[in-house]
């Protein structure tokens, strides 16, 4: 894999998590760009680097993974670290999920308690994501078996905090690897 080749996953991927618009699975991952326009940036070198570390499919998990942190990041800014975590949350995703239910149950009384939101104000649920107590892979496991976000939209319709959360789930969604048989069974599981 070439630099540019990396390049051009980069301006994919982070169109995919800034653009309302760009879908990076339904365009394939290809963007409107020129090895001219990548031969005149400062910054090959850092996509030299990573052409040589990583294979595509590694390359489009490190944006990804750095994209989740901070939608913002660029490419000198992101970071190993980040990539790391996000294979150990994505290798271990059915434990990881297992216990995110048993937090969320420790503080509803059951699954529908904590997706209800009251008198406008956040559902435990979504208290619970936007505090780091579960992880975004949960929200958009159980998105797959509930369809609580487009509930969720309709309801906060002019909530700033929620708005930048569903869309981030929702670009993040495609990204995420299990079967939704495989979500269904774990919650049977821990209910």
């Amino acid at each position: 894999m070439s630099a540019f080749d990396v390049y051009s996953i980069y301006l994919a991927v982070k169109a995919h998590f800034t653009s309302k618009k760009y879908d990076y699975f339904r365009y394939g991952g290809r963007t409107k760009t020129s090895e001219d326009k990548f031969n005149k940036r400062n910054d090959r070198y850092f996509f030299e680097k990573l052409s040589k570390r990583f294979t595509k499919e590694e390359i489009e998990q490190y944006f990804v993974s750095n994209f989740l942190v901070n939608s913002n990041f660029y490419i000198k800014e992101m970071e190993d670290k980040n990539f790391i975590d996000w294979k150990k949350r994505t290798q271990s995703i059915s434990y990881l999920f297992i216990q995110d239910l048993e937090n969320i149950l420790m503080l509803s009384s059951d699954l529908n308690e904590a997706f209800k939101c009251r008198k406008g104000q956040h559902s435990t649920i979504l208290k619970m994501y936007l505090g780091g107590i579960i992880m975004i892979e949960t929200m958009v496991l159980l998105n797959r078996v509930t369809g609580f976000i487009n509930r969720y939209d309709e309801l906060m319709s002019d909530d700033v905090v929620w708005e930048q959360a569903s869309s981030r789930l929702k670009k993040y969604d495609p990204f995420v690897k299990i079967e939704q048989s495989k979500v269904k069974e774990l919650i049977k599981q821990k209910l």
